[in-house]
């Protein structure tokens, strides 16, 4: 009779517990005090806080237990400006949201808009030329926009050298001096924003060109040159003409 009753004692004890969770568990979900009226956005620059909230789905009366942290940041990375996001929740009402947006490394040309490209040399936007543009190097290069957004070049070959080439300058810190691209058959010719032409070959010794392409842009920099070609093609080594 005692077993019984111990037992009896144990199933009620328990009883009562899973109803203080439950209890619990109701008040967290539905109190207004863990509501998500404090919402901190940071790394954002080329995207709104407004256009996040939107897409996010983020209300003042929604229950912070009630987000779902991993589909919020695949969420964001559904953006073409977001490369990555992180969400943190913090009591009793906070949502901390970080963004790691895409860099626009290259704005691709043609006959009537820019198309902004990442590192990868997918989409980011597309924008008319009578429409306030990005800074940034123009690459004229033959492609077209799919429906969905795709870039399909005309050439994949070309592709694989703008990357390549994109690359290079940036690890050289060349980057932002870079005006302009034009990819050719056997040839890179590029101008930079001092209207130096730069002609390279287009073979495998491109990130050794580049390399010492930033040296000789540094002393035609500090000679105070502005104009004038450099020609890396006319033999073992690169000639400046004026």
């Amino acid at each position: 009779m005692k077993r019984k009753k111990l037992n009896t004692s144990k199933l009620i004890t328990l009883l009562s517990l899973v109803l203080m969770i439950i209890i619990f568990a109701y008040i967290l979900l539905n109190s207004s005090i863990f509501s998500s009226s404090n919402i901190k956005i940071e790394g954002n620059n080329r995207v709104s806080k407004e256009e996040i909230i939107k897409n996010l789905d983020i209300t003042d009366d929604k229950n912070i237990f009630k987000y779902n942290k991993k589909q919020m940041e695949e969420k964001l990375k559904e953006n073409n400006y977001i490369e990555s996001g992180q969400v943190k929740i913090g009591m009793p009402n906070k949502l901390h949201i970080i963004i790691i947006e895409k860099e626009i490394v290259a704005i691709l040309d043609n006959d009537f808009r820019y198309t902004y490209i990442d590192k990868g040399g997918k989409f980011i936007q597309s924008v008319d030329k009578s429409d306030k543009v990005e800074k940034g190097v123009i690459v004229n290069i033959n492609y077209e926009l799919q429906e969905d957004k795709s870039i399909k070049f005309e050439n994949e070959e070309y592709k694989k050298i703008l990357l390549n080439l994109l690359e290079c300058l940036k690890k050289e810190n060349l980057n932002k001096k870079i005006k302009t691209i034009s990819i050719k058959n056997e040839t890179i010719e590029m101008t930079t924003k001092e209207n130096i032409k730069i002609i390279l070959p287009n073979n495998s010794k491109l990130n050794y060109n580049i390399s010492m392409l930033g040296s000789i842009l540094s002393d035609l920099q500090g000679k105070y040159v502005r104009s004038g070609s450099v020609d890396f093609t006319l033999g073992n080594n690169p000639i400046y003409k004026p």
